[in-house]
């Protein structure tokens, strides 16, 4: 991608994150997205075939600009703190569609998939998904959790994310992890 090209797909990525920091995912249209990177509708779709991909490609970027080669759990931690103003836009409660849960859900599952795949960085969470029997749904467990936690901020009605709680919450989280088998019930 040149130089104009990765211009105008970073425009278009800025004016969609600063229109979900202050509207829900599913009140932006793509028309709105291109007005606000000063773009057609033909341009926008010549980046992002859709919102969905869209919202990936944040989500990505922002995730390892806010923290890059860290651990999964530490990237979480500071994604949260970051941009909890844009994670709040896009929780399902916040939304008129029930498919934007889904969405998320999805999103989240194929980040951590991907880290499963590339990562080379020490992490316990990433290592535990790599060495598991069945580690699609060992990544689905771990997406869970973390759309949980993020679910329970919501419904909370909380503005500003307790940072203590959470690293405390995920440090705990790290540890369920280290933890090499669980003896099954009798």
């Amino acid at each position: 991608m040149g130089k104009a090209q990765e211009r105008t797909r970073r425009q278009i990525l800025t004016a969609f994150l600063d229109l979900l920091m202050n509207k829900p995912y599913d009140m932006i249209s793509i028309s709105a997205v291109a007005e606000a990177s000063f773009v057609t509708r033909s341009t926008f779709y010549r980046y992002f075939p859709d919102k969905k991909s869209l919202l990936k490609a944040e989500i990505e970027e922002t995730v390892d600009k806010t923290i890059p080669d860290q651990p999964l759990m530490v990237q979480f931690v500071r994604y949260v703190e970051v941009y909890w103003p844009v994670l709040r836009h896009l929780a399902p409660t916040r939304q008129s569609r029930a498919d934007v849960h889904e969405i998320l859900n999805n999103i989240l599952w194929e980040l951590i998939y991907q880290r499963v795949q590339e990562s080379t960085i020490d992490d316990p969470v990433i290592d535990k998904i790599r060495s598991s029997k069945y580690p699609t749904i060992m990544n689905s467990a771990v997406a869970g959790m973390l759309m949980g936690i993020l679910e329970r901020y919501v419904a909370e009605g909380t503005e500003k994310v307790n940072k203590r709680q959470l690293e405390t919450t995920v440090n705990e989280l790290v540890k369920m992890f280290k933890i090499k088998t669980i003896k099954p019930a009798k």
